[in-house]
């Protein structure tokens, strides 16, 4: 059990790096994007509202071929190379239609999105994206089912460098403003389309297998509503707030959410390796099941002691310094520092119901997720539209927790009952004490930086001292000690 936790581990520890870096394009030019010198706070709105937008039509472009394909990869009567045909030709027909439908409604498109005339060219760049993105998503599919972590890292790193840069030149040297940003996306994207076209020519050159495309559209289908509402716990608060509170204070939530969301690319990258790695030993070991147990309790160890040390420490990396009077987030972003804890928390969650996903794709039960992504979304409009006019950003922050929170719980229940798993809960319920007493000791004293640094400091020896560990684990550490 321990040497296949090491190579989920090992893998996962790739795919984090190289997600990190596919995602922190956010990261690396907020001080860009947050200086009004460059983009004014509401055209930054305008930009969070586009790429909103975007998340929720990729559901859509998709519609669950993504997971379909990486399931019949590992189980199903079909080659692999008839399912990835079958999955390629059904992505490519539809990520044609979709953009064609939006190019033909741009305009009216654009003013139902970001609220104004003018933007018919946002919506454009968006579908030219969603077409690349859609085609470029399924060779990424292949590397992960062949576990080739590094191939797959080298070139996510390919793309975001090539994107920095794209991304400097129209931003910064050309002063392109929102528009550049999305040209700079697009272009990168045709990129890294062309780069990944020879991870997928074995597989392409199979005959269309019209029976493993109806079988990849029944499962991936009701992925359709389940992305939906999980998209509208994702982004309706960003879009809620333009009415509520005002595209300006819209991007003081989304600049320090992005903060926040550094959790969701370690959740992200767990999930690359975990979906292969749990398929794959259901069909190789005896008692698949033990090993999905310590997973969760790693996992949930590991995400809580990132969330204390982020929510403890992220307030002073925001500031850094950058010369020229920057910061690495814009000094007119400050006050919305206060909902990172929540939202790291609230991906924390996330993290635990991906590893509950087990018994839904085992059992092929895919149908079942659009219960806990509506529940989720249904609390989650419910409760911004009360919290969000009382408590501002931070009330916005709240309903995103509670969303996770509540989507977790109902697909725990559900998988307990389609394929039952014996939790470690004792472990669990003493990770989550520590985390409970440590975010409220930020929240109700606000240490100081010397006393968060020795409350971080003695974290793992509460755990190490507390008999927390078990002999096997005991006997793992001190190997790598040596």
């Amino acid at each position: 059990m321990i040497q296949q936790i090491k190579n989920l581990a090992r893998h996962s520890s790739i795919y984090t790096f190289s997600t990190f870096l596919q995602r922190a394009l956010g990261f690396v030019m907020l001080p860009i994007y947050t200086d009004v010198l460059y983009i004014p706070k509401a055209a930054y709105g305008d930009l969070i509202l586009v790429y909103t937008f975007v998340a929720f039509m990729t559901v859509i472009y998709l519609y669950g071929m993504d997971a379909a394909l990486l399931r019949y990869f590992f189980l199903g009567k079909f080659k692999r190379e008839e399912v990835y045909k079958a999955g390629f030709m059904g992505v490519l027909v539809s990520s044609l239609l979709f953009s064609g439908l939006l190019f033909l409604f741009a305009q009216p498109i654009g003013y139902l999105i970001l609220g104004g005339n003018g933007y018919g060219a946002f919506i454009r760049l968006a579908a030219v994206i969603m077409f690349l993105d859609g085609l470029g998503n399924l060779p990424y599919l292949v590397l992960r089912a062949e576990e080739k972590s590094v191939t797959y890292s080298v070139l996510r790193i390919g793309r975001f460098v090539v994107e920095v840069a794209l991304n400097i030149l129209f931003v910064v040297v050309w002063r392109y403003g929102v528009i550049g940003i999305l040209y700079a996306n697009a272009l990168a994207s045709f990129l890294n389309l062309l780069a990944l076209l020879p991870y997928q020519n074995k597989y392409i050159r199979a005959p269309f297998n019209k029976e493993a495309f109806k079988t990849l559209a029944a499962f991936g289908l009701p992925m359709i509503p389940n992305g939906i509402a999980y998209l509208t716990v994702e982004m309706s608060d960003k879009y809620l707030m333009r009415f509520l509170l005002g595209k300006e204070t819209m991007a003081l939530y989304s600049a320090s959410y992005k903060f926040g969301s550094l959790l969701l690319l370690l959740v992200i990258a767990f999930r690359t390796a975990w979906q292969p790695f749990f398929l794959r030993i259901a069909k190789e070991e005896e008692h698949p099941q033990r090993i999905y147990a310590r997973v969760l309790t790693y996992f949930f160890l590991i995400g809580s002691f990132i969330v204390v040390s982020g929510s403890y420490f992220v307030e002073y990396i925001v500031k850094l310094p950058l010369g020229g009077g920057r910061t690495l987030l814009g000094h007119a972003y400050w006050s919305g520092i206060i909902i990172i804890p929540m939202i790291l928390t609230a991906y924390l969650f996330y993290g635990l119901y991906v590893n509950f996903t087990v018994g839904i794709y085992i059992k092929k039960k895919t149908q079942w997720m659009v219960l806990f992504t509506g529940l989720a979304a249904v609390v989650n409009v419910g409760s911004n539209f009360y919290l969000m006019p009382h408590f501002g950003i931070m009330g916005a922050a709240v309903a995103t927790l509670l969303s996770y929170l509540i989507m977790t719980l109902a697909i725990w229940i559900v998988n307990q009952r389609l394929y039952p798993v014996a939790y470690e809960y004792g472990r669990i319920l003493i990770v989550l004490v520590y985390l409970v007493v440590m975010l409220f000791v930020l929240y109700y004293f606000n240490p100081d930086f010397v006393l968060r640094v020795l409350l971080i400091l003695l974290s793992p020896v509460l755990f190490l001292a507390g008999g927390f560990l078990k002999k096997e684990e005991w006997a793992v550490l001190k190997a790598f000690r040596k």
